[in-house]
């Protein structure tokens, strides 16, 4: 063991960690959750703390050679491995200093160990003085946290696209497949099964592009607000110099300062974006995810319209049984993050004065949501959507037999006389057309013409 000083005393360090003092009065204060936070915002942590060591660089603040130990020590850990040095759980002190302390203090022993110096000693490089040099958690963390954000969006979004392409694959080979449509889960119109999953696709493109606006917010920086937003202890060229290099490590040349920075403090804003556009997708991701199991119930006591691929037997008493178990997977994910978004809601709204301290959980729920959506997304299109099949005779029994294919009669009988013919057919079993035909209401000529249910799923 080594021992470490703070203002708070003294403690034991095992010899060989790169953590130290603060970080594990932190693990020892927070055994909440027993999981660190998301190996995406340790990995913009330290890829922040590289660009500030560069920026302090080029302002003459920090000299060039613990910048460059700094530098090397993220560039180091990032191909080795960090996560067992990152011993911070996700739930933990406001603000997210135990995270910043963490990072700087791994980053400091991981300088001095590579310029031949002992673990704990900190000198040449103090996790403080240089590592953390021109910043404060305040404007570190709601940085790291929005990058990590962004990192993990984009899988979202690109998931969503690719979910939104087989909806339109599906659309185009069920396009001539004829059902019956359903209003208040009632029968109505004729309808086809590719003009059914034409609107799934579209809806999921539009909550692609949904999501993709919301990115544009996270890309906004208030790096360099320093403490409270005022910059202090921040040199001259800073902003700019870090700036420059956080495009370079991101390969993202959209980030932007924020124009004010006590409001990048202030705000998580830009957070809260993200979930609410996280939100509407799963909103209406659950809506679609449940008509495919309503869709496919059965197979012979429900609807049966479409056949899933089978992922796994269903029953364990049960056999030959197969339930819709990726949707039911991707409900239970969908739930999460609409979840998720509620208790971000509290949290951005907790902002008190210069500082939102409910920046830790924050963070957790946003690269939580992003991840497992992320994942969900593509298992629901690769074992579900991609798979499934239409029952085509089902389909077109359903559509030859709605009732409401009388709709079609309304210009030439009228609604009133319509509306007999309907209650009739639902009377006696029989399909509208006997009854035209037995009634002499229409000839041939017009019961092709306006019964026939391919035309009546297009506009006059």
């Amino acid at each position: 063991m080594r021992i470490e000083k703070d203002s708070l005393g003294e403690q034991q360090i095992p010899d060989e960690v790169y953590y130290g003092i603060q970080s594990h009065r932190a693990s020892k204060n927070f055994p909440i959750s027993n999981t660190q936070v998301h190996p995406a915002l340790i990995r913009s942590f330290l890829k922040l703390k590289r660009a500030a060591a560069a920026a302090n660089a080029t302002t003459k603040a920090l000299d060039r050679k613990r910048a460059n130990a700094i530098i090397k020590a993220v560039d180091t850990l990032l191909k080795e491995g960090f996560e067992k040095h990152f011993i911070v759980d996700a739930y933990q002190a406001g603000a997210g200093t135990s995270q910043n302390m963490n990072a700087n203090e791994v980053l400091a022993n991981k300088a001095n160990k590579l310029l031949g110096h002992p673990l704990g000693k900190y000198e040449p490089v103090n996790p403080n003085d240089h590592v953390n040099m021109s910043q404060s958690t305040n404007d570190t963390f709601p940085t790291a946290m929005r990058l990590a954000t962004l990192q993990l969006s984009a899988p979202v979004v690109e998931e969503l696209q690719r979910l939104a392409e087989s909806f339109a694959t599906k659309a185009r080979d069920f396009d001539g497949v004829l059902k019956a449509a359903r209003t208040h889960l009632q029968d109505a119109v004729p309808i086809r099964l590719g003009q059914e999953f034409s609107a799934y696709a579209d809806t999921i493109a539009r909550c692609a592009r949904i999501v993709e606006a919301s990115r544009v917010h996270l890309r906004e920086l208030g790096i360099g607000g320093s403490a409270a937003g005022t910059g202090i202890n921040v040199p001259k060229g800073y902003r700019t110099a870090i700036l420059k290099e956080l495009k370079k490590l991101f390969h993202d040349p959209a980030l932007t300062l924020a124009p004010n920075m006590c409001m990048a403090m202030q705000s998580q804003l830009p957070m809260m974006l993200y979930s609410n556009a996280l939100r509407a997708t799963a909103l209406e991701l659950t809506r679609i995810v449940n008509d495919l199991r309503l869709l496919s119930s059965g197979p012979t006591n429900g609807l049966a319209e479409i056949i899933l691929p089978s992922a796994q037997p269903g029953s364990s008493i049960m056999p030959g049984k197969v339930n819709p178990s990726i949707l039911e997977m991707a409900n239970q994910v969908l739930f999460k993050v609409l979840g998720n978004d509620t208790a971000m809601a509290f949290s951005m709204q907790a902002g008190q004065l210069e500082l939102n301290v409910m920046m830790p959980v924050m963070a957790a729920l946003a690269t939580e949501s992003s991840h497992i959506l992320a994942n969900a997304l593509k298992t629901m299109r690769e074992r579900c959507v991609d798979g499934i099949e239409a029952n085509t005779e089902k389909c077109r029994s359903y559509a030859e037999h709605t009732s409401q294919i009388a709709t079609a009669l309304n210009p030439v009988l009228g609604y009133a006389k319509a509306g007999e013919v309907a209650k009739e057919a639902l009377k006696t079993g029989k399909s509208i057309v006997q009854i035209v035909r037995e009634q002499k209401l229409l000839s041939e000529t017009q019961i092709k013409r306006l019964l026939d249910p391919k035309r009546l799923t297009e506009p006059a």
